[in-house]
């Protein structure tokens, strides 16, 4: 694995993934040194909390269960990808950071991150490629529970180059980039996954979160409304732009409107 230091390509673009066609063609490196990314110390520094919180919860209800992703890539083998989110590009999810109070203690600590979400990958189970939302964001993992350090039973795949976890350590990719996943060991693997803008695009932060939830909710109208496929394509982008307005607005109200999902 080859970690670069972070910068924004000259004449890179910032682009929202949606379909039809969700590919990237940027120059954006796969992964990145995390020690480029100082304000990410509160993570390692609570590592072993935050597992101990999920571990709790795991102990009183059973194993987590709550799957908000739309799962742009699919799974298979004999598990299913769990990703219990807690903020997406800022939206918070209130009922699930109930559960994991001292997480988001942790996470309102770093103002630049913008989603976060506990993720457990199953034993023998892939997450095949796919590509992520945005180049606007970095996305980063800490792990919480490893089984193997072998790359050849757990790792990830960005852009041809292969990375693993390690408990305690958080390492930073370009998720926009296509990338996919293995657990091949025969136990759970636990991460904190999050993403956060890298401080060259920190004063588009309101503006990515919004365009992100945007391109989210016409993801999730053209995967569930077969008429939206009908709708010529040019409509696509401005649709996108609507829905990344109302968000715009919805976003700086978000913490007195908690009786909303």
């Amino acid at each position: 694995m080859n970690e670069s230091e972070y910068e924004f390509p000259k004449g890179e673009e910032i682009v929202y993934l949606r379909p039809p066609k969700e590919e990237y063609k940027g120059k954006m490196k796969p992964f990145y040194n995390p020690a480029n990314f100082p304000e990410l110390q509160p993570l390692l520094d609570n590592w072993e909390k935050i597992r101990d919180e999920v571990l709790s919860y795991e102990k009183k209800n059973g194993f987590l269960n709550i799957t908000n992703t739309l799962s742009p890539g699919k799974v298979t083998g004999k598990g299913k990808w769990n990703l219990t989110y807690l903020m997406s590009f800022s939206r918070i999810y209130h009922s699930n950071i109930e559960l994991f109070p001292f997480t988001w203690s942790v996470l309102q600590q770093i103002p630049n991150i913008v989603f976060a979400g506990v993720s457990i990958l199953p034993p023998h189970t892939t997450i095949n490629p796919h590509y992520g939302d945005t180049n606007g964001i970095v996305r980063g993992h800490l792990g919480l529970i490893i089984p193997s350090n072998d790359t050849n039973e757990l790792g990830i795949n960005v852009s041809e180059e292969i990375n693993g976890w390690k408990e305690g350590e958080i390492f930073c990719f370009m998720n926009v980039i296509k990338h996919w996943v293995w657990n091949k060991t025969s136990e759970r693997r636990y991460v904190i996954m999050f993403d956060f803008i890298p401080q060259p695009l920190v004063h588009k932060q309101k503006e990515i979160c919004a365009r992100g939830l945007g391109s989210q909710s016409f993801i999730y109208m053209y995967k569930h409304w077969s008429w939206v496929k009908s709708l010529p394509e040019f409509l696509y982008e401005p649709m996108c732009r609507l829905f990344a307005l109302i968000w715009r607005v919805y976003l700086p109200f978000q913490r007195r409107l908690k009786f909303l999902p």
